[in-house]
């Protein structure tokens, strides 16, 4: 019987439920094949469906321990309570009947977690291990006129806050291009604060985009260059492929570390939006 026909044979049989297992060789694992939309049904029937080597003939099973089956995915000793949809194993039967209402909605999922030779996961950012050289820090000052709430629903206005005036601090390690904090009190502050932002934006912008040189390197700074056999960056080896370079501040033309080709790229200044006039 193929497990398509499982339903049917459910359908002549009101008290019984039946459940397949699929045993996957590439992943030394089971599967859920077919599970059973009768969860309340008296008798519960969990059936292991396997492949008949060198055929294409295929076997069932009876599975008479759940627990036993699974018990490769905990380190418990004692039996464990099953979840037939996406085969978690539980400690006590409480666990399990509050896990299978939210879990039996869904159908048929199981985790899986990949190898650490299959692991894709990796951070590529390199830019954001570093501070960033312009910040704009805001804070606004607002008060709260008398609120008179007229509608008709559950959710009550308490106060409401209306921006009065706003302070923007440009924050930067060049002393070159520090400035005293913008403070601002009048009519419309949101409409000041906006263009004022959109021109900061702009300022920086010029700042970043006239990417000075390097200046000379020191004595100091020449020998620990020349003794650097990883990217201070990445802390990958330099290679052909990937050399070894100089990477420098390119607003002040500092000399800053030997890092390889690939995080040197990245660091560059990004450049930033300007409105057009």
């Amino acid at each position: 019987m193929q497990t398509k026909h499982i339903s049917k044979f459910e359908d002549m049989n009101p008290d019984i439920a039946v459940n397949v297992l699929y045993f996957e060789h590439d992943t030394k694992d089971f599967s859920i094949e077919y599970k059973s939309p009768h969860l309340t049904r008296e008798h519960q029937i969990n059936l292991l469906l396997l492949d008949e080597p060198n055929t294409s003939k295929r076997h069932y099973v009876r599975i008479t321990s759940l627990s036993k089956l699974v018990a490769h995915k905990t380190k418990s000793k004692v039996p464990n309570h099953v979840c037939i949809s996406c085969l978690h194993p539980f400690t006590s039967k409480a666990a399990l009947d509050n896990h299978t209402p939210y879990c039996s909605r869904f159908d048929p999922q199981q985790i899986r977690y990949p190898d650490e030779s299959d692991s894709t996961l990796q951070f590529h950012s390199r830019d954001k291990q570093h501070k960033v050289r312009f910040l704009l820090v805001s804070d606004f000052e607002t008060f709260m006129p008398p609120t008179q709430d007229a509608r008709e629903c559950n959710t009550k206005i308490v106060n409401s806050h209306q921006v009065s005036g706003f302070c923007v601090y440009r924050v930067t390690e060049y002393a070159q291009y520090q400035t005293p904090p913008f403070v601002y009190s009048g009519p419309d502050p949101m409409t000041k604060f906006y263009e004022h932002i959109m021109s900061e934006s702009q300022v920086i912008s010029q700042i970043l985009s006239k990417q000075v040189d390097m200046l000379p390197l020191t004595k100091q700074e020449k020998e620990s260059f020349r003794s650097a056999t990883h990217c201070d960056c990445c802390e990958e080896a330099f290679t052909a492929s990937n050399p070894k370079v100089r990477h420098h501040d390119h607003i002040s033309g500092q000399y800053l570390f030997a890092a390889c080709n690939n995080c040197n790229l990245q660091l560059k200044p990004k450049k930033f939006f300007q409105e057009e006039r």
